[in-house]
């Protein structure tokens, strides 16, 4: 017999890691303790050498769902001399100058369901229902500590049934701060357009049960936020949804009651299962399955092949999902344009009157509003496209101690980062800093963590772009901070993708998005570096052409269709080509053929993929981000493969799409079908990365290769690239817990700064 002394660091207090220790080691016939200290948790184990070990082996794989182990430290051991005795939850160390580690929020546990569902319990069907394990934390609260009186749970003062609950050590809800039943807390209403209450309760579900049957929209409270839910089948309620809230293609996320529901309409497969019902619950991105066509409207998802799907992760979703005949829920994000989701009551009631029948509203408040995270599946690998609820504030963890940096981001998809102590948080996805709502969060959620975690950066690293506006509100938050950095676009990208990766080495970097502001002042979007988090080296690109119009371009590919052709073919084989493409804009394609060089130029995949989207039919004019692209990876079917060509020019090796875009054109005019069009393009540009890549490796020894930028967000290019780079002998890297978009940069930044400023 031994005993042995632990010390488990990571998120470990407050989400029932006692209690959990303790029901294990009874279950394992260990004695010892467990105890909260200023360093995480400490466990004195007693008993047989197997017994400790199993215990070891059950805490990494069955700790509770909000728990997150960083380390398991082995204090002591040594021969037991004495009895093995009883095990106990030891009252909690004083806690000082500790950064405590807070939660994200949580779908509701196994447990909660079945007391929800169970006639007998008390809190039998009620809406708010939650203990340790599950539930709202990050969302909910305003400062630290995290007690119940700093949370917006503060005016819900428990009931003596709640408060016993609360207060005993081997109960389920012990210190649960959002703890709660009928008697003392939040109530759940249905109101009409005018906010007048129509029904309360259990009597307010089966309401807006029937609204949504009959096809009404609704606009319903979550915990980040509100969704505006209406029946996927009801061909009327979705395009109705559309033309109110202004998204003419853009697709709409399902809500599944559970699997049987969802493999009606999507094809899962077993990491598409294991994301969908981890507690985290994100929307996962997955094949629409044959034959699902004729179950939903076609305007749910219209002109792409996959559907984004999410299981209930609140005590009020799965109320709404539980009849066999409404198994299926659309739930949008409750926004306007590209402004942030709406959160509070009021601002429900007049943002979404335009758009919503009906409200299901609650008097829980949110704090800090955010959005559900989204996760595509390439393969049986996960693709962050965005990473919000569920996720953080997760940190990311370092062994070091890291200097304390601020990361503004980027403009689109905006996030910022922050570093503290052996710890790296990166905010939620906050939206198009464009809008005046989303710099408000962005300046909000920036606020709450560095109050939270009691940070104060003294360093900022920032985007290089001039206009920015996420360094400009860095810089007018952080007036203190007097020592900043500015860093290449695409070299964040490189450092995010490596610090994803926990690669410490040289690496090549295929960084490819549709926008960045370059060293040389051009766009680059199609790079291939070679570095590190500490410097980098540009060593090649894709062939650079004129983007006319600009921004103008982004949002109307035909323009930029127009400048590969011009580059492709000269002047006049493509006034040639663009009367047959676009003959309706013959005067306009003139103007900027003969303007073309006063135009910035830009290295854009991005923009190039947009580009053969409009080249092949797809969409002249988008309405949403990258929706060309995406609608071109749809079309994409059989095995072809566009040639490309690779050269030296001024020492940098220029990726050139010519090649491709003839095959392209003679394909298209010899009746070549679209859809094999559509694959040669995307294999035959991963075929020339992969080669790009194979070349540089030959000559520097670098076998690493950093897949980032929003491009990657293409599961057939990020596929295919995968698979010639190892059958290259190298080894691709990929993001793991965060998004290859722009979400990712301010993760890089801090990445960069810390081997600026590291002592």
């Amino acid at each position: 017999m031994i005993r042995k002394v632990l010390l488990v660091k990571g998120i470990v207090q407050g989400v029932g890691f006692r209690p959990f220790c303790a029901k294990l080691a009874k279950e394992l016939k260990l004695g010892g303790s467990v105890q909260n200290n200023s360093s995480g948790v400490l466990i004195e184990l007693c008993g047989s050498n197997e017994n400790i070990d199993e215990f070891s082996k059950k805490l990494l794989d069955e700790a509770p769902p909000l728990a997150m182990i960083q380390t398991i430290e082995i204090i002591s051991e040594e021969k037991l001399l004495g009895p093995i005795g009883e095990f106990t939850i030891k009252a909690s160390e004083r806690q000082e100058m500790q950064l405590v580690l807070i939660p994200p929020d949580i779908a509701t546990c196994d447990d909660c369901l079945q007391e929800m569902r169970d006639p007998n319990d008390k809190r039998y069907r009620y809406p708010f229902i939650n203990c340790t394990n599950c539930g709202p934390r990050y969302t909910i609260i305003k400062e630290l500590p995290y007690d119940r009186t700093k949370t917006t749970m503060a005016c819900f003062p428990m009931c003596d049934d709640c408060s016993s609950e609360y207060n005993d050590v081997t109960d389920r809800r012990y210190h649960a701060q959002p703890n709660a039943c009928p008697e003392c807390g939040p109530t759940l209403w249905l109101c009409d357009a005018r906010g007048e209450r129509l029904a309360s309760n259990d009597e307010a579900i089966a309401l807006a049960k029937a609204h949504l049957k009959a096809g009404r929209i609704l606009a319903v409270k979550g915990i980040g936020g509100y969704h505006l839910a209406c029946d996927p089948r009801n061909d009327e309620a979705v395009r109705a949804l559309r033309a109110r809230k202004k998204r003419p293609d853009k697709p709409f996320a399902l809500m599944a009651k559970d699997f049987k529901a969802a493999e009606k309409v999507v094809l899962l497969n077993g990491m598409a299962r294991k994301l969908l019902a981890s507690p985290r619950r994100p929307i996962v991105v997955c094949p629409k399955a044959k034959g699902c066509g004729p179950l939903l409207s076609a305007y749910v998802a219209p002109n792409i092949d996959t559907y984004g799907v999410m299981l209930p992760y609140t005590p009020i979703q799965h109320l709404l999902l539980e009849d066999e005949d409404l198994d299926l829920l659309i739930m949008t994000s409750a926004n306007l344009s590209d402004e942030p989701l709406v959160a509070g009551n009021r601002e429900a009631l007049q943002k979404l009157a335009s758009i919503a029948d009906y409200y299901l509203m609650h008097d829980r408040d949110i704090y800090v509003k955010i959005d559900d995270s989204v996760i595509a599946m390439a393969g049986n690998t996960p693709i962050f496209t965005r990473r919000a609820r569920g996720y953080v504030p997760q940190p990311y963890i370092s062994k070091d101690v890291l200097p304390p940096i601020f990361g503004a981001g980027g403009e689109m998809k905006s996030t910022f980062s922050v570093s503290h102590d052996h710890y790296i948080f990166t905010s939620q996805y906050l939206g198009d800093l464009k809008e005046v709502a989303s710099i408000a969060l962005y300046e909000h959620v920036m606020d709450m963590f560095l109050s939270l975690y009691e940070i104060s950066p003294l360093f900022l690293v920032h985007d290089k772009h001039p206009m920015y506006l996420s360094t400009k509100i860095a810089k007018d938050k952080l007036p203190e901070v007097k020592d900043s950095l500015a860093v290449q676009h695409h070299h964040a990208h490189l450092a995010a993708c490596l610090w994803d990766n926990d690669f410490q080495g040289e690496a090549m970097g295929l960084i490819l998005d549709g926008t960045g502001f370059g060293d040389d002042g051009n766009i680059w979007g199609g790079e291939i570096l070679v570095g590190n988090a500490k410097s980098f080296i540009r060593w090649g690109h894709l062939l650079e052409a004129p983007l006319p119009g600009g921004d103008k371009a982004v949002l109307e590919p035909w323009r930029f269709a127009l400048s590969i052709l011009l580059k492709t073919f000269g002047l006049d084989k493509s006034m040639e080509l663009a009367d047959k493409f676009w003959p309706d804009r013959k005067r306009t394609s003139e103007a900027l053929i003969r303007n073309m060089n006063i135009y910035v130029k830009t290295s854009s995949a991005g923009r190039l993929f947009d580009a053969v989207a409009s080249l092949l039919g797809l969409r002249d004019a988008v309405t949403y981000d990258a929706q060309a692209a995406i609608e071109l990876e749809a079309l994409a079917k059989g095995r072809e493969c566009a040639p490309f060509r690779l050269e030296r020019e001024n020492g940098h090796l220029i990726l050139d799409w010519r090649p491709a875009i003839e095959w392209l054109i003679m394909g298209l005019m010899g009746g070549k079908r679209k859809e094999r069009l559509a694959a040669g393009f995307h294999d035959g540009f991963a075929a020339a990365l992969a080669q790009a890549c194979k070349d540089i490796s030959l000559e520097t020894g670098i076998r690493h290769v950093a897949l980032s930028g929003g491009v990657w967000q293409n599961k057939r290019l990020l596929n295919v690239t995968c698979a010639l780079l190892r059958r290259a002998g190298l080894e691709p890297l990929v993001h793991k817990n965060t998004s290859p978009n722009d979400e990712c940069i301010s993760l890089g930044q801090i990445a960069i700064g810390i081997e600026r400023w590291s002592k």
